[in-house]
């Protein structure tokens, strides 16, 4: 009976040993990601475009920062009649541009008007890692661009200045963002000034009149306007 006893004990003893639990610890280390919003357009150079007509041949060709301009006088100082800025964004991005007033103010008498499309620009000398889409197609049809532009016809033609607010530069709706640093967006505007560059994108073309032939002819003036540009998230 006893040893029957101390068998029955040491299967209990076993069966505890068998069903015990194991001792377990557990702490917590929060993990966090937190994603600041970059967005940042930096101009360069050309903050402050000046265009002065002291001649005839000024005023029936006009001025221009592209030596290659057809008739235009071009500026010698290399970068005068230019524009570097550079975008910073960690998303899709807009650049939205345009004269802060529908036309040039005379500084001396302020009820003397340009027209806005006198002046004009093109893209160009573009450091980038994106590409545009192509010329003439609509937005999103390219594979593999990135870039979008309605006034310059993306980066082919000269736009004619306008009203705030026009969209300069956007992404193309395509998987490549344009988002990127400013070694990837970096850009160069150069103006010009009564050259009558008409492009095929209407609305966004300068004025097909030289300065010289206009009618009426504008009054002699210093004519100024501010330009606006406007960096800004790209919502699809």
């Amino acid at each position: 009976m006893r040893k029957k006893v101390m068998f029955v004990a040491g299967l209990l003893a076993i069966g505890i040993v068998g069903f015990s639990q194991a001792v377990k610890d557990r702490q917590v280390i929060p993990v966090a990601v937190n994603l600041n919003q970059v967005l940042r357009m930096t101009i360069t150079n050309g903050g402050n475009i000046e265009f002065v007509f002291n001649s005839i041949d000024d005023y029936r060709d006009g001025l221009s920062g592209d030596a290659a301009t057809s008739g235009a006088n071009p500026v010698t100082a290399e970068g005068f009649y230019q524009t570097d800025f550079t975008v910073a964004s960690s998303s899709r991005w807009k650049l939205s541009y345009g004269s802060e007033q529908a036309t040039f103010i005379g500084t001396d008498n302020p009820g003397n008007t340009l027209a806005l499309n006198n002046v004009g620009f093109e893209i160009a000398n573009i450091l980038t890692g994106h590409t545009w889409e192509g010329a003439g197609n609509a937005k999103g049809t390219t594979a593999g661009t990135s870039l979008f532009s309605v006034p310059t016809n993306n980066a082919n033609e000269v736009a004619g200045l306008e009203v705030y607010p026009a969209d300069l530069i956007e992404d193309n709706d395509d998987p490549i963002a344009n988002s990127g640093d400013a070694t990837e967006n970096s850009f160069t505007l150069i103006w010009r000034c009564g050259t009558v560059e008409i492009g095929a994108t209407v609305g966004e073309t300068m004025a097909a009149t030289s300065i010289l032939n206009q009618d009426p002819s504008p009054n002699p003036d210093r004519y100024v306007t501010n330009v606006l540009f406007e960096l800004a998230v790209d919502n699809l």
